[in-house]
């Protein structure tokens, strides 16, 4: 009678998948937090080392985005064939001392040396804690504990924006940090310092607290070779369009990351200084919020067939961003600004919560890893860096006082729009009839 019992009540406990989530969702939000917290360091790290605009791109470009996606792809076949609790620690620390190192950094080559290190650690926590959500829960509570877990990126954005802005402000004010043996330090490498050395100790905490979950799997007989893997994720024509819809969202969210800031100081809305605290608190509080109401799009949805609801309303929740960019147009004040910024924060974080619910309701356990590595390159190599460079290159074409603005609205535009309409097709059932009977057969394994 024990193995008939439901699979939530057979993986773990209430109370360790709670834990489990928070802690989790708790590296997630470090890792952000390290993430972003070089945005607000880049003058006086210019002005230490003094950079050109090129080596400062390579810093945020670069040696942290290529080096992720590519990451990515290793971390995720080990995370289906190795202990995934054990990698996530590991990653964990790794980041943590490597964003640390950034803070002991003595020129250029070290520093990027370092945020390499920070994107090769990060890149293996999220594939690794997927994989372990989607054995300790399924279905709804599978979606609503990633949901928790997806709060990480908007209170890490937002927390490295006000942590790291008072711990400048006071070790400015001190005059540096003096530490053993490595002598004096400036301010901002303090800052560095301060966000990175927390992670060794959620690394142990990870490490000591959670245990590993047994792997769930629908079929043992499944194929489960990387050369498997691919064959089975692009027979999917529902996944390959999902993973082009996702392409365009990260495209459009890290352009409102990279240029929103701009645009507002070049249409006169305010300084650095005036705007930094406000977008920070908005990033944080309605992100976190979206994460939390998108919950709503789970309503009255059968367990047996989640994803082709879901997607299908996740479509209507980013073209809802077309008109909502639009009138970025007519944004005369900063109050108008900051309203409509907060628009396209909700929405983006309430697609962002379900971003790999395909992964996790459909794909084979041993291939999920790889699975989602593969999901995380797309969006780093593609979406992350095209997006915003498409900006500038258009930018620099249409020129003119309101130019940015313009290649602004336009891109973000396009990106909603083709993510919309990728989301729509996916989520028609014939979307997925070359691979068809395989994935609703896992799905529905899995999710009743």
């Amino acid at each position: 009678m024990e193995a008939q019992q439901p699979v939530d009540a057979s993986s773990s406990s209430r109370r360790s998948l709670v834990v489990t989530t928070v802690l989790l969702a708790l590296a997630f939000t470090f890792s952000y937090m390290d993430r972003q917290v070089l945005s607000l360091l880049l003058e006086p790290v210019r002005h230490k080392f003094s950079l050109t605009d090129t080596e400062i791109g390579m810093l945020q470009g670069l040696s942290f985005g290529a080096f992720y996606a590519c990451s990515g792809l290793v971390l995720g076949a080990l995370v289906d064939r190795y202990h995934r609790v054990g990698i996530a620690a590991a990653c964990v620390a790794a980041w943590g001392l490597a964003t640390a190192a950034c803070g002991v950094s003595g020129n250029f080559v070290q520093l990027f040396l370092s945020r390499t290190g920070t994107a090769i650690g990060e890149a293996g926590c999220s594939p690794a804690s997927y994989s372990i959500l989607s054995d300790l829960t399924s279905g709804r509570k599978l979606l609503r504990a990633t949901a928790v877990y997806h709060t990480g990126p908007y209170i890490g954005g937002g927390m490295a924006l006000v942590l790291g802005s008072a711990a400048l402000s006071y070790f400015t004010r001190a005059g540096g940090m003096t530490l053993p043996v490595i002598g004096h330090i400036d301010a901002w490498q303090a800052v560095f310092i301060i966000l990175g050395l927390p992670g060794i100790l959620l690394a142990a905490a990870i490490l000591l607290t959670l245990r590993e979950p047994t792997r769930r799997e629908h079929g043992s007989d499944v194929d489960v070779s990387t050369r498997a893997t691919l064959k089975f994720l692009f027979s999917s024509s529902q996944l390959m369009r999902y993973y082009a819809g996702f392409v365009f969202v990260t495209a459009g969210l890290y352009v409102l990351l990279a240029w929103f800031p701009s645009v507002m100081i070049r249409e006169g809305l305010g300084s650095a200084a005036e705007i930094g605290h406000p977008l920070g608190t908005i990033f944080l509080v309605i992100g976190l919020a979206g994460c939390l109401a998108s919950q709503v799009l789970l309503r009255r949805l059968d367990n047996r067939d989640l994803l082709h609801p879901l997607l299908k309303r996740l479509s209507i929740v980013v073209a809802l961003q077309i008109p909502v960019t639009a009138a970025f147009l007519m944004a005369d004040t900063a109050a108008l600004a900051y309203w409509l910024y907060g628009c396209e924060v909700v929405t983006f974080s309430a697609v962002t919560t379900f971003m790999v619910a395909p992964i996790q309701l459909t794909v084979p356990n041993r291939m999920r890893g790889r699975a989602t590595g593969l999901f995380m390159t797309f969006n780093y190599l593609l979406g992350a860096s095209l997006g915003p460079a498409l900006v500038g290159v258009l930018s620099d074409r249409l020129r003119g006082s309101h130019s940015l603005l313009i290649a602004f609205v336009v891109v973000l535009c396009v990106s909603s729009a083709c993510s919309a309409l990728l989301f729509y097709a996916s989520s028609r059932r014939c979307a997925d009839v070359r691979n068809g009977d395989h994935l609703r057969a896992n799905a529905a394994a899995r999710n009743t």
